[in-house]
């Protein structure tokens, strides 16, 4: 494979491209990193997907991948069990080294800015200490200006620094999000409180990347929202570009599902699918190998495509799939005789 891509880069990046599981990954991949509240999700139903796909390979072709999935599975239990105990027993001492109240007295002098995540974006404060007491109170950054009155935050900074100490606020006035901006404005302060408290307790490596990696933030009726618009954008993208990067079966996106083409077809059905309008959106997902069955029927006298509004050729772009079909099982006999060969 690696000395593919050293012969013909361009050629191993387009056999890639064409392989429908890997840019579908590639996909989830952009999705978990632009929305870490979606990971645990896009964790779970690549786990899901993974695991029906290979353990039916492994029951037809005795397939090994069922073991990587088992592997990763082992890991991923691990992993989160090590990950549970470590945030647990952190939690747990960075409860009793809280900068709250009295805690302030840990804190050693100097300014620090720590940032909290409020209702439409996070918030970023500096705060200065001066003999264990809050002296001074900046805000860098506040998207939430709509929240929470202006007076309530100022109300809040002044008795704040009256007391030299973070204290619960009072509950702020029922505007929308103001309870998530008033926690994330006391999230950014008690944030740059902690910087100073020497070897204030914090995750080891391993949670930090695990938590990152899969489970990301607790996912919101938001992420469900954005994920499955996301999911309906990249359906309509993949079944475009499945058809594009498929020689001749381009046109297929244009179908407009009118079964004009199904009242011209001397045929009209075969095995219960209409004719030849099945075929074309059969070919439209990719789905060539049932196409290649299904082509028998057709008797290639083109009324279909004199009828079509778009002027669509069925034989056309059935011959089209009937190829594309052909082509993919012998680059998989390929592949096979190269396996079982194995290193020369």
């Amino acid at each position: 494979m690696s000395s593919k891509l050293l012969r013909d880069p361009l050629g191993y990046l387009w056999e890639l491209v064409n392989i429908r599981g890997l840019r579908l990954t590639i996909y989830a991949l952009v999705v978990a990193i632009l929305f870490p509240s979606s990971r645990i999700i896009i964790t779970l139903v690549l786990w899901t997907v993974l695991a029906i796909v290979w353990y039916r390979e492994y029951r037809a072709k005795q397939s090994k991948n069922i073991y990587y999935l088992i592997g990763i599975t082992a890991f991923i239990i691990i992993g989160y069990g090590y990950t549970w105990y470590n945030v647990q027993t952190v939690d747990q001492e960075r409860f009793a080294r809280s900068p709250w109240g009295a805690g302030i007295n840990q804190v050693t002098d100097g300014s620090y800015i720590g940032v909290g995540q409020g209702f439409r974006g996070p918030i970023k404060t500096r705060v200065e200490v001066e003999n264990h007491r809050i002296k001074n109170l900046d805000i860098l950054e506040y998207y939430d200006l709509i929240s929470v009155l202006d007076k309530e935050i100022a109300e809040f900074n002044e008795d704040l620094l009256a007391k030299g100490r973070l204290e619960k606020p009072a509950q702020p006035q029922m505007l929308r999000g103001a309870v998530a901006t008033i926690t994330g404005y006391v999230n950014s302060i008690e944030d740059a409180l902690v910087k100073g408290i020497p070897n204030y307790p914090t995750y080891s490596p391993f949670s930090k990347v695990f938590l990152e990696t899969f489970i990301g933030k607790a996912p919101t009726g938001v992420t469900l929202n954005g994920l499955a618009i996301l999911f309906a954008a990249f359906l309509v993208f993949e079944y475009t570009l499945q058809s594009m990067l498929t020689p001749g079966t381009g046109r297929s996106i244009n179908c407009y599902n009118c079964a004009t083409c199904v009242g011209a077809c001397p045929v009209k059905e075969a095995e219960g699918v209409p004719m030849p309008m099945g075929l074309i959106l059969l070919t439209r997902v990719g789905n060539y190998d049932r196409v290649m069955e299904l082509s028998k029927y057709c008797v290639g006298c083109g009324r279909c495509a004199a009828k079509c509004p778009i002027g669509n050729s069925g034989p056309m772009i059935i011959s089209a799939a009937y190829q594309a079909s052909k082509e993919k099982k012998r680059k998989e006999a390929q592949k096979k005789e190269v396996q079982n060969a194995g290193p020369a």
